[in-house]
C-alpha cells in the first residue's frame, strides 16, 4: 500500500482560487520573488486600491505600505522564510483599512515549488482579534453523548482552526501519534506541515458551506481514512473512519482482476466479454491484434459488420439461452469454433465469455482425411476387382489370339485384332487400378533426375510430335535422390502426357529440374486454359477429370507416388496455363 502523504494537485489549487473568488476570504498567489501574480477582490477592497494596482505591488512593498509598523518586521520575516519553501501557519497583522482603521487578519502561506509560487490565504477577524468561540469551548451535552464513545474519528473546529472538542477515540489517536493533548490548541500547530490536501479540502468546505468528503492517507493512523466534514457558521465537523482494509480489499480486487485478464489474453484464439445486448467490455490481446480496440461496440458489428446480433447468439431472442452453447461461423475466410459460457458478474450484470478457435487447419485436415479414405476404398476395390477381371480376360486374349492363327479370311483378322487391342486397354486401365492401390514400399536407389528426364525426353518428345505440339527442357544440376526409378518414370509420363492433352497445336510444355534451399524440384508447365477452382480443391481424387474417356486415375497415381517418397505436389493455374510442381526432400 503506498503510504505518502498526498500532496496538493494543480486541480485542487485552480478548483480552490475559483471558490476564493467569491468569498470574503483573502487570497493571493506570489512568486517566489514576492511579485503578486494574483489576487481575489477581498484585500484590494478593502485597502481602497484596484487588482491592477495591487498586482504591481511585491509582498514587501504590500506590507511596508499597508501593514501596522509594530507588525511589518514579523511580516517580512515570514515571506523570507516561504520563499525559502517553509510553510508559514498563524501569521498575524493589521492592515490600515481605506477609512484609516486596522483589521487584523490571520494568514497562512504555502509554498508551490513545483509551480514557482506561494500562496497566501487570510481571513479577517472580528473586532481586530482573532473571535473565541465560548460555545464552542463547552460542547453540548448532546454532542458529547453521541460522539463520544463511537469507534469512528469525530473533533470540531472553531473559526479560528481551534480545536473545540475531540471524541474518544480521536483523543486516543492524536496522544498516541502527537504525545500531546490538542484541545484547546490551534489545527497548524498540530500539523505545521504535510496536510495541505486536508487544510484546503477544509477551507473549500467552510468557505462554500457544504458537506465534503475526500479519501487520503492519514498521518495520525499511518493509514488511509475517508474524511467528511461538516461546516457550519460556528466551524468545522470532521468525522473520519479508517478504511485501509477496505483499500486492500481494492488492492486485492485489482490485482485479481489483473490476474483474470493476464490468464484471458493468454488463452487461445479471439476472447471478449460481452454483455447480453453484445457490447464487448473485454477483449484479449488476440483480439485486438486481428479486429482493433472494441470501444464498447457491439460483437457483430466487430466480428461480422452487422447491424444485428447472429443467429447463434440468440440476442433477440426474449428466452435467452444462459447455458454453454457451441456452434462454428467463417470470419474473413476463417473457420472459427466458437464457445459461449455465460456468468454473472459480482454486481449481478449478466456477461458471457466468448472464445473463438481457428479450426481452419483442422477441417483441411479432416478434408485430407476423407481424401485419404476414398484412395483407400479405392484401393481395396482396385485391389479385388482387378484380380478376379484379368484372369477371364487373359484366358479370353489367348483364345482370341489362338483362333486368329487359324486360317481365317483377312475380313476376320481385322476383328480379332480390335477385340484383342480393347482387352489390352482394358488390362491398362485396371494396371492403373492397382499401382493406386499400390502402398508398400519398394527397393529404392539412387537415382538422378536429370538422367531419368534423359531417358523419358524422346518418348515425351515423340508424343508432343505426333500432337504437332513443343517440348521444352531445362535441367539444372541436381545430386542424387533416393527414388523407385520405374513409379518416377510412371509420375514423369503421367505429368507430361497430362500436360500435352491439356494445350492446343503449337502450344509448349516445359518441363525443369532445379534445387532450392531444401528441395530438388521437378516442375511440368503447360499453356492449356487452366483448372477450375471446383476441380482444383479436389484434384488427385480417383475418378476426377476433365478429359473426355480419361478415368481420373493418372494424376491420383502421381499423388500416391509422391506420397509414398515423401514428396509434395503444388499446383498453380491460370487461364494461361497450370505448373505442376514436385518437392522433392534433399538428402542430408
Amino acid at each position: 500500500m503506498d503510504t505518502n502523504i498526498p500532496e496538493v494537485s494543480l486541480k485542487e489549487l485552480l478548483k480552490l482560487k475559483k471558490v476564493f473568488l467569491n468569498f470574503n476570504y483573502v487570497f493571493i498567489i506570489n512568486s517566489l520573488d514576492g511579485r503578486i501574480q494574483y489576487s481575489n477582490p477581498v484585500l484590494p477592497t478593502l485597502l481602497g486600491i484596484t487588482q491592477k494596482t495591487i498586482k504591481k505591488l511585491t509582498a514587501v512593498e504590500i506590507i511596508q505600505q499597508f501593514v501596522h509598523p509594530d507588525d511589518q518586521n514579523s511580516s517580512i520575516q515570514a515571506i523570507t522564510e516561504v520563499m525559502k519553501g517553509n510553510r508559514i501557519h498563524g501569521l498575524t497583522n493589521r492592515y490600515c483599512l481605506s477609512n484609516g482603521t486596522y483589521q487584523q487578519f490571520s494568514w497562512m502561506l504555502i509554498p508551490i515549488p513545483t509551480e514557482g509560487v506561494f500562496y497566501a490565504i487570510a481571513c479577517p477577524t472580528a473586532d481586530g482579534t482573532i473571535p473565541n468561540n465560548k460555545a464552542a469551548d463547552q460542547p453540548d451535552i448532546r454532542i458529547h453523548s453521541i460522539f463520544h464513545n463511537i469507534s469512528d474519528y469525530f473533533y470540531v473546529l472553531d473559526n479560528s482552526w481551534k480545536f473545540v472538542y475531540v471524541n474518544g477515540s480521536a483523543a486516543q489517536l492524536f496522544l498516541s501519534s502527537k504525545k500531546e493533548k490538542i484541545l484547546g490548541k490551534y489545527y497548524w500547530d498540530i500539523f505545521p506541515e504535510s496536510d495541505d490536501l486536508y487544510f484546503l479540502k477544509f477551507t473549500e468546505a467552510k468557505l462554500t458551506q457544504k458537506h465534503i468528503y475526500f479519501e487520503a492517507f492519514s498521518v495520525l493512523s499511518c493509514g488511509w481514512v475517508r474524511v467528511n466534514v461538516y461546516p457550519s457558521p460556528e466551524g468545522l465537523s470532521v468525522y473520519f473512519r479508517d478504511i485501509s482494509d477496505q483499500k486492500c480489499l481494492e488492492k486485492s480486487l485489482a490485482d485479481e482482476q489483473k490476474r483474470l485478464h493476464a490468464i484471458l489474453d493468454g488463452l487461445p484464439g479471439l476472447v471478449y466479454l460481452r454483455t447480453s445486448e453484445g457490447n464487448v467490455v473485454f477483449a484479449n490481446h488476440k483480439f485486438k491484434e486481428i479486429q482493433g480496440e472494441p470501444a464498447n461496440k457491439k460483437c457483430f458489428e466487430l466480428l461480422f459488420n452487422r447491424n444485428r446480433p447472429c443467429k447463434d447468439c440468440n440476442m433477440e431472442s426474449k428466452t435467452q439461452t444462459y447455458g454453454p452453447l457451441q456452434w462454428q461461423c467463417i470470419i474473413k475466410d476463417v473457420i472459427y469454433e466458437v464457445y459461449q459460457h455465460p456468468f454473472e458478474d459480482i454486481d449481478g450484470t449478466q456477461l458471457f465469455l466468448m472464445q473463438l478457435l481457428d479450426i481452419t487447419k483442422r477441417k483441411l485436415a479432416e478434408e485430407e482425411i476423407g481424401r485419404l479414405d476414398r484412395l483407400n476404398l479405392v484401393g481395396e476395390l482396385a485391389t479385388s476387382i482387378a484380380h478376379e477381371v484379368r484372369n477371364p480376360m487373359t484366358t479370353v486374349r489367348g483364345f482370341l489370339q489362338l483362333l486368329k492363327s487359324k486360317n481365317i479370311s483377312q475380313e476376320n483378322a481385322e476383328y480379332f485384332d480390335l477385340m484383342i487391342s480393347e482387352l489390352d486397354r482394358a488390362n491398362g486401365i485396371l494396371n492403373e487400378f492397382l499401382s493406386v492401390a499400390k502402398t508398400n514400399a519398394k527397393l529404392r536407389t539412387p537415382v538422378k533426375l536429370n538422367n531419368l528426364m534423359d531417358s523419358l525426353y524422346p518418348l515425351i518428345m515423340s508424343d508432343a510430335t505426333n500432337q504437332d505440339k513443343h517440348v521444352v527442357l531445362e535441367a539444372e544440376n541436381v545430386p542424387e535422390l533416393m527414388l523407385d526409378e520405374r513409379e518416377m518414370r510412371q509420375l514423369v509420363l503421367n505429368l507430361t502426357r497430362n500436360g500435352l492433352e491439356a494445350m492446343s497445336p503449337k502450344g509448349t510444355l516445359t518441363i525443369r529440374t532445379y534445387q532450392t534451399k531444401d528441395s530438388i524440384v521437378l516442375e511440368v508447365k503447360d499453356q492449356g486454359s487452366g483448372i477450375s477452382q471446383e476441380i482444383l480443391e479436389r484434384l488427385g481424387t480417383p475418378f476426377q477429370t476433365t478429359k473426355k474417356g480419361g478415368t481420373g486415375i493418372g494424376l491420383s497415381t502421381c499423388f500416391n507416388i509422391a506420397e509414398r517418397h515423401n514428396a509434395k505436389i503444388e499446383v498453380i493455374t491460370s487461364p494461361s496455363g497450370t505448373k505442376f510442381i514436385v518437392r522433392f526432400k534433399s538428402r542430408p
